[in-house]
């Protein structure tokens, strides 16, 4: 604790409270990740966990917005996503992420320089997974034990609970799948012979997409119908678009991004179109260089991880200095928080989908001046 005659003026005193703070969140975050982790363990030796498979798209509903969790600011630890666009699986989304996280972080604690890779491709009609990186490796010695309930720790320091893979070979096996350990793997990097699990979920990729052509016209009037905010603004828009924007939807459900997609492609050809499933990712895009004229976010973003809301990712791109126009998405009256947060416009989902409708929403949030607009 800090002395009673020291202020917050002080900087040793400032960076001595940064450290604190730091040290409290990494024993929180250790506790919740150990009790959901033995908990999960519990269920999924009891058979317990329901798995609930649906299409997944691996590279922006699982490999994304892991990289997006795991990233952190001044890290000199690369991390790569390999996916081809629109691969596919039937998978249980959430618990996949799950295994993927748990993967990814056990790699960021021997990894001191270089990379850490997600990947998914699909050999011999199998979609497979893969997260590498250019670690100390894994003795051979305890290569036996890996995936035991309780296994020793991997590293020098004994860190660690030695459950998070033995969850994640329960999870896969959930899934009717295999997990294993590439011992002819090397990173390449002198030194740092690395590591890399596989994850094979020995199911083949969806040969088309799960949405339909037709589901992306929007189905009847009735389906595509919604309250268009302010309609009297809208009202007042001249309904003609810009040829040509750049636009991120962020959203976590992955039918809803791909038919907002679709949808704005067809109205107007020239946008490109941009999806992230969570803030994470959002902002990850947005600091590595990424321009966007206008991004739509969802409020509530559901993972197996506590994820950023919408408002607090909003808040982060401004904070960083973004410009662009940003919408506010909920099924709630999120406008006030939206707006607060520095949004320029607010939209109740679902988004119209009916080309008149879409439109003059989409001509609505251009024109939309944030909390100006609300309090005129």
């Amino acid at each position: 604790a800090l002395n009673k005659t020291e202020t917050l003026s002080d900087e040793a005193a400032l960076e001595q409270t940064r450290d604190d703070i730091n040290i409290i969140d990494f024993a929180l975050k250790f506790v919740n990740d150990l009790l959901r982790n033995m908990l999960d363990m519990h269920r999924a030796s009891n058979k317990q966990l329901e798995i609930t498979k649906r299409p997944t798209d691996l590279l922006r509903d699982v490999l994304e917005p892991v990289s997006g969790m795991l990233y952190q600011r001044g890290n000199k630890i690369k991390l790569v996503v390999e996916c081809p666009d629109d691969l596919f699986v039937m998978a249980d989304e959430l618990r996949l992420k799950q295994i993927m996280i748990n993967l990814g972080r056990n790699s960021s604690k021997f990894v001191e320089q270089g990379f850490i890779r997600f990947k998914a491709e699909v050999v011999d009609g199998s979609v497979r997974l893969y997260v590498d990186d250019s670690g100390c490796g894994i003795p051979a010695i305890k290569r036996e034990r890996l995936f035991a309930k309780f296994q020793s720790s991997l590293d020098l320091l004994n860190q660690g609970t030695g459950i998070g893979l033995y969850l994640c070979k329960l999870l896969v096996q959930l899934m009717e799948g295999s997990i294993y350990l590439d011992d002819d793997y090397d990173s390449g990097i002198p030194g740092s012979p690395g590591t890399r699990f596989v994850v094979d979920l020995k199911s083949p990729p969806l040969e088309q997409h799960p949405l339909s052509e037709e589901s992306a016209d929007g189905g009847t009037a009735e389906e595509g119908a919604i309250a268009l905010g302010d309609s009297s603004i809208g009202h007042r828009l001249k309904d003609e678009l810009p040829e040509t924007l750049s636009v991120l939807f962020v959203d976590d459900d992955a039918i809803l991004r791909r038919l907002f997609g679709r949808s704005l492609k067809r109205l107007v050809p020239g946008w490109t179109v941009r999806e992230a499933a969570n803030g994470e990712t959002a902002i990850r895009l947005v600091e590595s260089g990424e321009k966007f004229d206008l991004i739509f976010m969802d409020m509530y973003m559901a993972s197996v991880e506590k994820q950023l809301l919408g408002t607090e990712t909003v808040a982060v791109l401004r904070e960083g200095g973004a410009t662009c126009k940003i919408c506010g998405l909920s099924a709630n009256d999120k406008e006030v928080e939206f707006y607060d947060a520095g949004a320029d416009a607010f939209v109740i989902k679902p988004f119209p989908c009916e080309k008149k409708a879409l439109t003059r929403e989409l001509c609505r949030v251009l024109a939309a001046k944030g909390r100006a607009n609300r309090d005129a």
